[in-house]
């Protein structure tokens, strides 16, 4: 979540009224969280080098980062059985989403 948010900061920094959104909602067995801003966006011909590690989408001048953030969000929400996904229109906005699974309930007892 800090990775999303930090993005989205960083990427709503040149607005002068910066809107971030964080939601989380409750689809059967699954969570869904996203994380949305009104910043530069992205254009979703460029979606699948999101989560990709150093596949950045600017320059290194224009946005500071090492181009990892995403792609350690892709593999920790990956590992937790979970999807993650993004929408985005260039200049309008960004959409960062993920699911995990609802947390099981486990019974500890003796092994005979």
């Amino acid at each position: 979540m800090t990775n999303l948010i930090s993005n989205a900061i960083k990427f709503t920094s040149g607005q002068d009224k910066a809107i971030i959104e964080v939601t989380g909602t409750e689809d059967g067995d699954r969570k869904i969280y996203m994380v949305r801003d009104n910043g530069v966006g992205f254009d979703m011909e460029y979606v699948d080098r999101l989560f990709g590690v150093f596949k950045r989408l600017y320059a290194d001048a224009e946005f500071e980062g090492n181009g990892i953030g995403l792609a350690n969000v892709h593999r920790i929400v990956h590992r937790h059985c979970g999807r993650v996904w993004a929408e985005g229109e260039v200049g309008v906005e960004a959409a960062l989403f993920f699911t995990l699974p609802n947390a099981q309930r486990f019974v500890v007892g003796a092994v005979a």
